[in-house]
């Protein structure tokens, strides 16, 4: 992923390098950042989500704290192996990859700490979910730019891009059920089609299955009777 010279990617790109070159402040900054960004919601978290209508497969929300810190922790000791890379003795291709996921990588880590306060506080739920689909998108490219330079920090980056991609389903699917507005309302009528073509051709093939079924029975019986017959002669 390339990434324009803009102030905004060459901040994030010279900040992320100067900290992530110390495992600590590397791995301190998501948590921190994370840390802080769920705070001031974090008496009506766990009754806010409560109160959603989610899906059966969403989990319990006291299993998000460990989730996020030990993803942070991840993530963040990767942004040190990369940001290792980066010094004057690296090869300038993989330096420059190494500065340019740098910078996506602050990128995503400030869209990701964007996320919790507009969907607790705010309770913007269909803002939230354009939020975190450029948390993920940005996740991706950040782990594609780190396999390029570190094997180790891209692996370590790749249940933080899982995690995300099950978050940003569980975002849309509360959405669907709790959103307000005329993009809530197309969602959901979308989504019942759906739900209603599939039942339909679901219904179509086990009929379908039926009458195979049928037939077979029908054609096996058949073939019994004449080798019974023949026998008997």
């Amino acid at each position: 992923m390339v990434l324009n010279d803009g102030p905004c990617s060459a901040a994030c790109q010279h900040v992320n390098t100067c900290l992530a070159r110390y495992p600590v402040l590397a791995v301190g900054l998501p948590l921190v950042g994370g840390f802080l960004s769920a705070l001031p919601a974090h008496r009506i978290n766990h009754e806010y989500y409560n109160t959603l209508r989610r899906p059966d497969w969403s989990p319990p929300a006291s299993i998000f704290a460990p989730t996020w810190t030990v993803l942070y922790l991840s993530i963040g000791y990767a942004s040190h192996l990369v940001a290792l890379r980066t010094g004057p003795n690296t090869v300038p291709a993989v330096r420059d990859t190494a500065r340019y996921g740098l910078a996506l990588y602050g990128i995503n880590l400030a869209l990701n700490f964007a996320w919790s306060p507009l969907f607790f506080l705010k309770r913007e739920i269909g803002t939230a979910l354009v939020t975190i689909l450029g948390v993920t998108a940005t996740a991706v490219g950040t782990s594609y730019n780190f396999f390029q330079v570190d094997k180790a920090a891209g692996y370590l980056t790749v249940p933080y891009c899982l995690w995300l991609g099950y978050a940003t389903a569980l975002n849309y699917d509360i959405w669907i059920k709790n959103g307000k507005g005329e993009a809530a309302d197309k969602a959901r009528k979308l989504d019942r089609d759906i739900h209603d073509a599939a039942k339909h051709v679901t219904g179509e093939a086990k009929d379908a299955a039926r009458h195979a079924t049928h037939k077979a029975r029908k054609a096996a019986n058949e073939a019994a009777d004449k080798i019974d017959d023949e026998l008997s002669k």
